[in-house]
């Protein structure tokens, strides 16, 4: 019989015999000839390695191998069919089956040679042990940790009989009690390594375990004796020895010497105790809270401003934050998460009834626990009560240092021009037609007279002196300023409308409140370029014992923005070189050394209103 033919023969003979019988088997089955051809496979076969069988059939049995493990794959077989016997399962060397898409994965063989009437074929039964593979992996792995932990644990293991006598002891044990092994076992545990005050208390607890009753023995903590006289806490875990008939021999404990934890958790509760007393005791509040906001804990201070009668305690930290600075506080929070520590931040809180305070926050963050923000809140309206103080203080020596320097370089020029002016007036009688030139040369020396008396007033106020004050009528001092105001008005087209009470009178200092009458006309002047209405009224106020003095304009008003800071020294809505931003501070300071106040309304583009209350003077 030809190859082809007994090839032929075999595989009829597999498809015949043996091809229900592989088919039934739940591992993979691989038949081949002693060439290595692939003659029949099962479907398991096909799901292992991804292939149909027709794409397997008369092929080589290396496709199935690695590639780099083919050349030596074929000695193995070759080896194989010369001296054919039969292999188990997990016998030999580990093996790597290569799977359709190039994937290797590990393997379990077992061979069985059948020679038939015309061949050799060997039927290889074949089982992915990657599950089991992964398993053994873990438990090795396992394995290994747990040895390791026996290794690096640094637990005193120690067995004492019936009798109390040591009869084991680990290195750990020996390096806690400054023995060696030999100088322990055998010797009464009770009476060579325990204090003696303790010693009998130790030892009716041991009876009591190996009695058999283990409530409130399994765990248990005493001190140990060291050689060198010392005392040692030991934290045990004690568990009963029994021999095969289950009678109790003795006891095996396991022992962690606790004695640094507990004077460091000693000095840790002192050290908390002590930060307690110190937070509980300072002047600023103090708030934990988490990164939620959920407050956890609050000092006696936080406790005194932000609860009581209508907030019995503080949950959440936003329940004393406005508003409108949360999405702000919010980006704080961030900011000290990263990293970051807030320090004297000025801010504003909600008190427990509702008032808004001003407050300086300080804000850390800390990990622990999840991750808590550490804030300490301090009271500051003193503080900024203080601080306008010092900038007013510090305004008023500017203004003071500022007037005298006006005085000073005005006073001369002033003086000359006046001195002239008087030279004219002698000389004008000589000229024919003088009488109109007199008249423009008397208003002249008025003027300059006034500006003197302005620099007079500029200068007293600066120098703050006590008011000299006396019984003055309100409307004769406005058309005072308003005579000396005259040719101002006339040349820029500004027109006069008043309704004033002549018989009205304050307590007054004439020479200051004149001041600041030309100084508000002046400004409305100012604010008129092209000429406009400047409305006077003096009358008596909402409350009867006041008058209420309006100077207003039909000028170009004041944004709304910058309103406020009208009142501030050295702020000014002119352009460069057209005021000294003094004029409203200097009112206002006047104003309320005579006990009144002073307000303004403004609408940008349509005009300004002056208003000033000062106390009504009546006889008696």
């Amino acid at each position: 019989m030809n190859h082809i033919e007994a090839s032929q023969s075999v595989k009829k003979l597999a498809e015949d015999k043996f091809e229900k019988v592989i088919e039934s088997v739940p591992s993979a089955v691989v038949i081949v000839n002693q060439l290595g051809k692939i003659i029949l496979l099962n479907t398991q076969a096909e799901k292992l390695f991804g292939y149909n069988r027709n794409e397997l059939i008369d092929q080589s049995v290396e496709i199935l191998v690695p590639e780099e493990f083919r050349i030596k794959h074929s000695e193995y077989r070759n080896e194989f069919v010369s001296k054919p016997q039969a292999r188990q399962m997990g016998q030999g060397r580990d093996l790597l089956a290569r799977h359709k898409d190039g994937s290797l994965f590990p393997v379990e063989i077992g061979l069985s040679p059948v020679k038939t009437e015309e061949c050799l074929i060997i039927i290889s039964a074949i089982v992915d042990i990657t599950k089991r593979k992964k398993a053994e992996e873990k438990l090795r792995e396992e394995k290994e940790r747990a040895q390791k932990y026996l290794d690096v644990a640094e637990v005193m293991l120690l067995a004492i009989n019936n009798r109390e006598e040591v009869t084991m002891i680990n290195q750990r044990g020996c390096k806690i009690l400054g023995y060696k092994e030999k100088e322990v076992i055998g010797k009464n545990w009770f009476e060579n390594f325990l204090p003696a005050q303790i010693k009998e208390q130790t030892r009716e607890l041991f009876k009591k375990l190996i009695s058999g009753n283990h409530e409130n023995v399994e765990y248990h903590e005493n001190n140990i004796l060291t050689k060198t006289g010392e005392k040692r806490l030991i934290s045990w875990h004690n568990t009963v020895l029994n021999d095969k008939q289950g009678k109790i021999t003795g006891t095996l404990s396991s022992g962690v010497d606790i004695t640094d934890k507990k004077q460091a958790e000693q000095a840790l509760f002192e050290s908390q105790e002590k930060l307690k007393n110190i937070i509980e005791n300072t002047t600023d509040a103090v708030i934990v809270y988490d990164e939620k906001g959920k407050v956890m804990t609050v000092n006696k201070e936080a406790t005194r401003l932000f609860c009581g009668n209508h907030r019995e305690r503080l949950d959440q930290i936003w329940d004393i934050i406005p508003t409108e600075n949360r999405d702000d506080f919010q980006e704080k929070l961030k900011n000290a998460k990263r990293g970051s520590r807030l320090l004297d931040y000025e801010t504003e809180n909600i008190l427990e009834n509702g008032e808004r305070i001003s407050v300086s926050v300080g804000l850390v963050y800390m990990k622990q626990e999840g991750g808590m923000f550490i804030e300490t809140i301090r009271d500051i309206r003193e503080r900024l009560v203080l601080r306008s103080k010092i900038v007013e203080i510090e305004k008023s020596q500017v203004m003071g240092k500022l007037a005298e320097g006006i005085a000073h370089h005005m006073g001369t020029p002033l003086a000359s021009m006046l001195l002239r002016v008087q030279m004219l007036k002698e000389d004008i009688p000589k000229i024919g037609n003088y009488i109109d030139i007199m008249e423009k040369l008397e208003s002249i020396e008025r003027q300059i007279f006034y500006g003197k008396k302005v620099m007079q007033r500029l200068l007293r106020f600066a120098r703050k002196p006590e008011n000299v004050t006396r019984p003055e009528n309100v409307a004769l001092m406005i058309e005072e300023a308003v005579e000396m105001l005259n040719p101002l008005f006339k040349k820029t087209g500004i027109e006069l409308e008043s309704s004033m009470d002549s018989g009205l009178r304050i307590l007054a200092d004439v020479d200051l409140i004149g001041l600041v009458f030309s100084d508000i006309m002046t400004n409305a002047v100012d604010a008129m370029p092209e000429g406009g209405k400047i409305f006077l009224s003096v009358k008596n106020g909402t409350e009867k014992d006041m008058v209420e003095i309006i100077i207003s304009d039909t000028g170009s008003g004041i944004p709304e923005q910058i309103l406020p800071l009208v009142f501030e020294p050295f702020f000014s809505t002119k352009p460069a070189g057209k005021g000294t931003g003094l004029g409203l501070s200097v009112a206002r300071r006047i104003i309320h050394d005579h006990g009144g106040e002073i307000s303004i309304e403004s609408i940008d583009g349509e005009g300004t209103s002056i208003r000033i209350q000062i106390p009504l003077y009546e006889e008696g």
